[in-house]
């Protein structure tokens, strides 16, 4: 494993060193994909648009200033990006509203469960999915917002009960 800085990695990579981009690529992959999972509910979206990031950082990695705030840089393009296919996937719903839509499949537990994770506030969202779905810890994704560990906890916790609420229709 390269244990290099990301400074020098985005700055090997910014001279046109692949390899340095790649052990980036390594580094943030997770962390882009849980991100984007958070926010679009979808795992197919997800794993696109965490492509496409990682795709448009190395596109763009001479507009990236500070060497040292690689990650949060990438996940600012994730979220971009996922906001984008947000507001194009609700021109396509508006677009199709009229036309009639046949559904005859039973809707599984696990489409009931995502459909009520997509429902949760972003702030919500974002930890819920990190910890359960990308097994981070709360002390990272404390790191990662930039926020206290006890309120990715109580975050954590009321995302679980509007969840249960959202699941079951009941207070818990």
């Amino acid at each position: 494993m390269d244990e290099r800085s990301d400074k020098k990695l985005v700055t090997a990579a910014k001279r046109g060193q692949k390899e340095a981009y790649a052990e980036l690529v390594k580094r943030y992959y997770r962390d882009v994909f849980a991100i984007c999972l958070g926010i679009l509910g979808n795992v197919d979206d997800a794993e696109d648009i965490a492509q496409d990031a990682m795709l448009t950082g190395f596109l763009k990695m001479r507009k990236l200033h500070k060497a040292d705030r690689f990650g949060w840089w990438i996940s600012q393009i994730a979220k971009n990006l996922c906001i984008d296919l947000l507001r194009r996937k609700k021109h396509v719903k508006a677009i199709l509203a009229g036309l009639p839509m046949q559904n005859n499949r039973k809707i599984s537990q696990n489409q009931d469960i995502h459909k009520s994770i997509r429902q949760l506030p972003l702030e919500l969202r974002l930890p819920l999915v990190m910890y359960y779905f990308d097994n981070k810890s709360t002390k990272k994704i404390a790191e990662k917002f930039d926020i206290s560990h006890s309120s990715v906890c109580s975050k954590i916790k009321e995302a679980r009960k509007q969840l249960h609420k959202l699941l079951t229709g009941r207070e818990k």
